[in-house]
């Protein structure tokens, strides 16, 4: 007969949850610096919300010059982040992703929004630019709101570039977050090497339909106007 009580049973699925969690983080910080998505220093930090507790799962990776190249594990109420951008709902995210990545740095630096030209990316997403935050006097969850509730015709946004730095971004999942991370990053840099030969231009007539009805977007992306 099995002397396990049922807390302990819970206990072992959450270490368990950390430990798969923790395995999807590290595969999706090596295929991003492996991708060169990420930038020189490496930046890529993971807070994941787990699903029915009360609990935030935070990773962070060391910097090049760590001499200990293990990722850093914690986990803390999800209630005494009040503050997090995984509050708001509208955005339908468990997974915040902060990193560098120099291309979309570069927009970062200029102070303005991202405007999503390349397909590639564009076909996963509703949003049609990334915004800036400038504001940083104010935290990102006030100002994704205040654009949410401001702005109901545009689809909600899957980050925030910021201002002189890095970006945040979110969604479901660390693995998928992390996908969108590497297509927004190679948006940016096709859409720079663009800028030499007359800039990334407009979607014709049917293209970016044809890129959401190929993955089942068409419908909820019509429900925006841009």
């Amino acid at each position: 007969m099995s002397t396990t009580r049922s807390h302990d049973l819970h206990d072992i699925d959450l270490v368990s949850f950390v430990e798969e969690a923790k395995r999807d983080a590290v595969h999706a910080f090596n295929f991003l610096r492996d991708t060169g998505t990420l930038s020189a220093s490496l930046t890529f930090h993971v807070s994941h919300r787990i699903p029915g507790h009360d609990r935030l799962l935070t990773i962070r990776f060391p910097s090049p010059w760590d001499g200990d190249r293990s990722p850093r594990v914690s986990v803390s109420r999800f209630s005494d982040h009040p503050e997090s951008i995984l509050n708001e709902e509208r955005l339908d995210a468990d997974t915040l992703i902060h990193a560098h990545t120099p291309y979309l740095a570069g927009w970062s630096l200029a102070h303005k929004p991202f405007p999503i030209l390349y397909v590639a990316a564009q076909r996963h997403l509703l949003a049609r630019e990334i915004p800036n935050h400038l504001e940083r006097t104010r935290s990102v969850l006030e100002v994704v709101r205040e654009r949410l509730d401001r702005h109901p015709e545009l689809a909600p946004p899957p980050a925030l570039l910021e201002s002189n730095g890095g970006a945040n971004f979110w969604g479901r999942g660390i693995i998928k977050t992390a996908q969108l991370i590497l297509l927004i990053e190679e948006a940016a840099r096709f859409q720079a090497i663009a800028e030499q030969i007359g800039g990334a231009q407009p979607y014709t007539p049917g293209a970016i339909e044809l890129q959401w009805k190929r993955t089942g977007l068409l419908e909820k992306a019509l429900a925006y106007k841009g």
